[in-house]
């Protein structure tokens, strides 16, 4: 019930909008939920040679303003049967929602065999060089059917295309010597590609950017790893990226709809970017960050700037703190709070070289120009210090593996050792061999799914791996100090992997805060208008088998930043560890 509320207000909202004269709006969006399923099951599972040639990217958009144009139920079925059965021939409508749809297998005497979609991961329409994830379309004969898995011939996939009426796909196609059968009608295979290939595609125009949101709901709808984790009606976000689309007016507004489109996802991994989209990378000459639920002033470094440490943000541009990162985080895929605080307090600062920012504290509202350039103030910090005899600190973020080499002598003769991870390791992951006492044995920890069928469903496999053999001891052993280890939301990825290696081998007392939960090698695919999107692409676990995503690596030790310490200058993370290993 509050779904569909919440859909009626959303399409009451957009009919009141200037911005759209568009009739009946609600049976577009449904005309365009049900294309969007059937676009995504002939893309990267329906077999045949035609479809597999199709431009699917400019297709994407040339058949939403096909389907935009339907007014009826028979004007939608029509234009649903002129799109796709010149690239999909043995595609059926039905009375019924069944899998004898589909004829039976062919005596032809010449089938070499039967065909059907492989996807490690994904690779079709990827644009990840030298990655582990591939798709490939595979024949499997009477000698060679190695995949068990696999669906068989006459099984398909069936899409309602109204309440008497629907669309059966099937998932194998036989294959001959000129390749899949049955052929598409030449005539109107040839009338579709030459009426894309004349399609100009106007990126001002709703068909281009409903095109694009139907084309990222497909990659994340068959190929996303962690569904099984989240509690998100992908669905339902699909239906209010297509509403959000008929207000947009820019490229600008396209992109923060898809941003707000994958953000439930919570995949730190994920990055939206157009090429021609300018984005403010300057900032005010101060920084601030969240403590508990008070935003707080955290390093000023301009001497005449009438704000220090410690300060409260009540306002921003006379918006309530809370109420304007509301609408940042919402444009942020993020696992854990600390990922998503990272984030937003950088980019919530961010604008136009020169712009303005008006901030209010407890005591007064100032104005400040952005003028930093990007990093020319972040704070620096040490790669190495000797904290007093024998406790070494040492930043993984920071400190390379020749120097941490040179200091290996000083480390061994330590009794307290602090590594500090809250950030992405310098490339020093070797150092991990000098706190194993035995070698690494850890089980799969990271998989690959192996997807024949799509929405997820069984039967699947997983290409299984870990990192056994890249791990071993190595001398001076260092796993006999007193070992902390200091991290917070901002170590995702690599960084995770090595901060598993330590929570499951116990090589130290992890102190701070979960890390951003998201793990994994990314993959990435292009969408019309230069517009690059980046995402997880396998699915990480901790070494014990339980979740990461969205989790973290979490700390033996919590400790959360305070007022006062911001005040009085301290990195209460060190204080902690140090007290820990003395």
């Amino acid at each position: 019930m509050i779904k569909k509320a919440t859909t009626v207000l959303l399409i009451l909202f957009i009919c009141c909008s200037p911005k759209s004269d568009l009739p009946n709006i609600s049976k577009k969006i449904e005309n365009l939920k049900t294309f969007s399923k059937i676009y995504g099951y002939i893309k990267y599972f329906h077999p045949s040679d035609e479809a597999f040639g199709l431009d699917w990217d400019k297709f994407s958009i040339y058949a939403a303003s096909k389907v935009l144009k339907c007014e009826t139920n028979e004007a939608f079925v029509k234009t649903i049967d002129s799109l796709f059965s010149p690239i999909a021939p043995s595609i059926r409508f039905s009375n019924s929602n069944g899998d004898t749809l589909i004829i039976k297998n062919l005596n032809n005497s010449d089938v070499l065999g039967e065909q059907f979609w492989f996807h490690q991961g994904v690779g079709y329409g990827m644009t990840m060089q030298n990655s582990p994830y591939y798709s490939q379309r595979i024949i499997a004969t009477s000698e060679n059917d190695s995949i068990s898995f696999r669906p068989k011939y006459g099984e398909t996939t069936n899409v309602s295309i109204n309440e008497n009426q629907y669309l059966s796909i099937p998932l194998v196609v036989n294959v001959n010597e000129a390749g899949t059968i049955p052929k598409s009608s030449k005539k109107e295979l040839e009338y579709l590609i030459t009426n894309l290939n004349n399609y100009k595609i106007d990126e001002s125009s709703i068909s281009f950017r409903l095109g694009n949101i139907i084309n990222a709901y497909n990659v994340f709808q068959h190929f996303f790893p962690y569904f099984d984790v989240l509690e998100l009606d992908w669905e339902n976000e699909l239906e209010s990226a297509l509403i959000r689309s008929f207000k947009d007016s820019s490229m600008k507004d396209h992109l923060i709809t898809l941003r707000k489109f994958t953000s439930p996802l919570k995949d730190g991994h994920i990055s939206i970017n157009a090429k021609d989209v300018q984005e403010g990378v300057y900032s005010p000459p101060f920084s601030w960050e969240w403590v508990g639920d008070k935003l707080i002033v955290s390093d000023v470094w301009k001497d005449n700037l009438s704000l220090k440490e410690g300060d409260e943000i009540i306002k921003i541009n006379g918006i309530d703190s809370k109420e304007y990162f509301e609408e940042i985080n919402s444009m942020i895929s993020a696992g854990t709070v600390g990922w998503l605080h990272h984030k937003s307090q950088q980019l919530s600062l961010l604008g136009e070289q020169g712009s303005k920012i008006t901030i209010e504290t407890i005591n007064q509202t100032i104005e400040v120009n952005r003028n930093q350039e990007p990093y020319s103030n972040s704070k620096s910090f040490n790669p190495y210090t000797k904290i007093d005899e024998g406790i070494h600190y040492i930043n993984l973020s920071l400190l390379d593996m020749d120097t941490f080499n040179y200091l290996l002598p000083q480390l061994e003769k330590s009794t307290g050792l602090i590594f500090d991870l809250r950030g992405y390791p310098n490339s020093n992951g070797e150092i991990i061999n000098h706190l194993l006492k035995v070698g690494d044995t850890t089980k799969a920890w990271m998989y690959i799914p192996k997807i024949v069928y799509p929405d997820h469903e069984q039967p699947k496999d997983y290409l299984t791996a870990n990192w056994n053999g890249f791990f071993e001891p190595q001398l001076p052993y260092l796993g006999d100090k007193k070992v902390a280890v200091i991290t917070d939301g901002k170590a995702i990825s690599y960084a995770e992997s090595l901060m598993a290696f330590v929570k499951g081998y116990n090589l130290g007392t992890i102190v701070g805060q979960p890390t951003a939960g998201t793990n994994g090698n990314f993959n990435t695919f292009n969408l019309p208008g230069e517009i690059e999107i980046s995402w997880t692409g396998m699915k990480v676990v901790k070494h014990d088998g339980s979740q990461l995503h969205g989790i973290g690596v979490l700390p033996d030790v919590y400790v959360q930043k305070t007022v006062k310490g911001i005040i009085q200058g301290k990195d209460e993370f060190l204080e902690k560890a140090i007290e820990i290993v003395r």
